[in-house]
Protein backbone atom coordinates (compact mmCIF):
# COMPACT_ATOMS: atom_id res chain seq x y z
CA UNK A 1 0.00 0.00 0.00
CA UNK A 2 1.45 3.36 -1.11
CA UNK A 3 1.60 6.40 1.66
CA UNK A 4 -0.97 8.99 1.01
CA UNK A 5 0.47 12.75 1.29
CA UNK A 6 -2.18 14.99 3.32
CA UNK A 7 -0.76 18.60 0.47
CA UNK A 8 -1.89 15.72 -2.23
CA UNK A 9 -5.83 15.57 -1.48
CA UNK A 10 -8.79 17.32 -2.39
CA UNK A 11 -10.23 17.94 1.04
CA UNK A 12 -6.96 19.62 2.79
CA UNK A 13 -7.23 23.45 2.73
CA UNK A 14 -5.25 25.58 4.44
CA UNK A 15 -5.37 28.87 6.21
CA UNK A 16 -5.60 32.09 5.24
CA UNK A 17 -6.23 31.70 1.69
CA UNK A 18 -8.52 28.43 1.44
CA UNK A 19 -9.94 28.45 4.44
CA UNK A 20 -10.07 29.67 8.78
CA UNK A 21 -8.22 26.60 9.68
CA UNK A 22 -5.97 24.62 7.96
CA UNK A 23 -7.09 20.53 7.81
CA UNK A 24 -9.12 18.27 6.83
CA UNK A 25 -12.54 19.51 5.44
CA UNK A 26 -14.05 15.74 4.24
CA UNK A 27 -17.64 16.17 5.67
CA UNK A 28 -17.36 12.89 7.46
CA UNK A 29 -13.90 13.41 9.51
CA UNK A 30 -14.21 17.27 10.31
CA UNK A 31 -14.69 17.86 14.16
CA UNK A 32 -17.76 19.99 13.90
CA UNK A 33 -19.85 21.09 11.23
CA UNK A 34 -22.72 22.96 10.10
CA UNK A 35 -26.26 22.35 7.56
CA UNK A 36 -26.69 25.90 6.63
CA UNK A 37 -24.15 27.75 4.43
CA UNK A 38 -24.19 30.87 6.24
CA UNK A 39 -22.69 28.95 9.38
CA UNK A 40 -19.39 27.89 7.73
CA UNK A 41 -17.47 30.07 9.79
CA UNK A 42 -18.25 27.90 12.73
CA UNK A 43 -17.04 24.45 11.58
CA UNK A 44 -14.02 23.18 12.55
CA UNK A 45 -11.48 20.66 10.47
CA UNK A 46 -10.51 17.51 11.23
CA UNK A 47 -6.72 16.98 12.48
CA UNK A 48 -4.70 16.41 9.20
CA UNK A 49 -1.60 15.21 11.19
CA UNK A 50 -3.91 12.72 13.27
CA UNK A 51 -6.36 11.14 10.74
CA UNK A 52 -2.93 10.55 8.63
CA UNK A 53 -0.54 9.24 10.79
CA UNK A 54 0.01 6.41 9.45
CA UNK A 55 -0.26 8.03 6.12
CA UNK A 56 -3.44 5.93 4.72
CA UNK A 57 -6.07 7.97 5.21
CA UNK A 58 -9.08 6.29 4.04
CA UNK A 59 -10.47 9.09 2.46
CA UNK A 60 -7.69 10.22 0.19
CA UNK A 61 -8.88 11.73 -3.13
CA UNK A 62 -6.21 12.98 -5.74
CA UNK A 63 -7.44 16.27 -6.60
CA UNK A 64 -9.19 16.61 -9.99
CA UNK A 65 -7.10 17.03 -13.11
CA UNK A 66 -7.41 20.64 -14.69
CA UNK A 67 -8.62 20.18 -17.79
CA UNK A 68 -6.42 21.26 -21.09
CA UNK A 69 -6.59 24.26 -22.69
CA UNK A 70 -8.43 22.92 -25.41
CA UNK A 71 -11.22 21.41 -23.78
CA UNK A 72 -11.48 25.06 -21.79
CA UNK A 73 -11.89 26.56 -25.07
CA UNK A 74 -14.65 23.95 -26.35
CA UNK A 75 -16.12 24.00 -23.25
CA UNK A 76 -16.69 28.05 -23.04
CA UNK A 77 -17.94 27.89 -26.40
CA UNK A 78 -20.57 26.12 -25.80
Amino acid sequence: MTKTLCKNCRHLKTAPYQAAHTGCWHPDLMQTTQKDAWLDQQQVPGNHHQINLNGDCAEFHAPAKKATFWQRLVAFGT
